[in-house]
């Protein structure tokens, strides 16, 4: 079984204070639809709003057939408080030779500005150390997109460079902040009986 495989081909739960992060299911078809069809929500992403429940059953096949093959996946973001699906985060790309991986995420937009992406990212981003035994953990925004890169910052991600017309996006190219953490940049948990300062 190769280290994808073997860490992704069962994907567990990740509990936050809020939020229960897990793998989507077909019920979740209607909650994504809700968000993805949000052309605020699409507009600074890669993919296209959806315009039909159609859209989103596509989608959620997409991502059956990713958990069933054990391949890097997007956990859905579950609001503990309703039990709806309310967004997406979770790895894209895992480059095993290097340790290296990226990661993405969407959230419907009434959540925004609540620091809900940043508990759930920082979940992932714990999964990537802890689980997966990465040494970098990279993610990519529109300069336009001031709330991601908040949210990467919140994180101690580092802004390395802006690429410029990095990639065509609903027929414009656009320019992508790069930002990246390492794993030393991660403090190191506090021994027992310490308190972090």
């Amino acid at each position: 079984m190769n280290r994808i495989r073997e860490v992704f081909a069962d994907l567990p739960a990740l509990t936050t204070p809020r939020l229960i992060l897990r793998r989507i299911r077909p019920a979740d078809a209607g909650d994504i639809f809700a968000y993805a069809s949000d052309p605020e929500v699409a507009r600074t992403v890669t993919w296209e709003a959806h315009r039909s429940i159609e859209d989103s059953r596509a989608f959620v096949q997409t991502m059956l057939r990713r958990y069933e093959r054990g391949e890097v996946a997007n956990w859905g973001m579950e609001l503990r408080e309703t039990g709806r699906i309310i967004g997406t985060c979770g790895y894209i790309l895992w480059n095993t030779t290097h340790d290296s991986a990226e990661v993405a995420y969407a959230l419907a937009r009434p959540w925004w500005n609540r620091g809900l992406m940043t508990e759930a990212l920082r979940a992932v981003l714990e999964f990537g150390w802890e689980r997966m035994g990465l040494h970098r953990i990279e993610a990519h925004c529109r300069t336009d997109n001031p709330g991601s890169e908040r949210v990467m910052q919140k994180l101690g991600m580092r802004l390395e460079g802006v690429n410029r017309g990095a990639l065509r996006m609903k027929g414009v190219y656009v320019d992508l902040k790069h930002y990246a953490v390492l794993r030393d940049d991660v403090p190191a948990a506090p021994a027992s009986g310490e308190t972090a300062p």
